[in-house]
């Protein structure tokens, strides 16, 4: 009878070894595929994560692209004004801006008054 309980216990074990293994490759298959989504899900965030980088450029882009040409509208419009004007086309008159100052200073003194009442007379 030993012999017959022998070949059971050592069946029973080759059936426990086997359990054992197939388990072994069942748990490293499931991990295989855990890292395959695992590795999917990570390029579909890099994916994510690069259009999300590519819409910002685009939108400052834009966003530059309208300020530049505010800018340059802003700035031909300002050498407009200045190609006009007559005094950024010509330098200031120093004995017009002394004679002006002599008048201004007259007035604020009161010298101005006393000028008009000798033309006056």
């Amino acid at each position: 009878m030993s012999q017959r309980s022998d070949l059971g216990t050592q069946a029973a074990a080759v059936q426990a070894v086997e359990r054992v293994l197939r388990a072994e490759r069942d748990a490293e298959a499931e991990l295989a595929r855990a890292r395959d989504r695992a590795q999917a899900q990570l390029e579909a965030a890099r994916e994510d994560a690069l259009a999300i980088v590519n819409r910002a450029a685009e939108r400052i882009a834009r966003w530059q692209r309208g300020h530049g040409e505010a800018l340059d509208r802003r700035l031909a419009a300002l050498r407009d004004e200045a190609a006009a004007s007559s005094q950024a086309q010509s330098v200031p008159d120093e004995p017009a801006i002394g004679a002006a100052v002599a008048r201004v200073a007259a007035r604020l003194t009161g010298a101005a008054d006393a000028d008009e009442d000798d033309v006056a007379q």
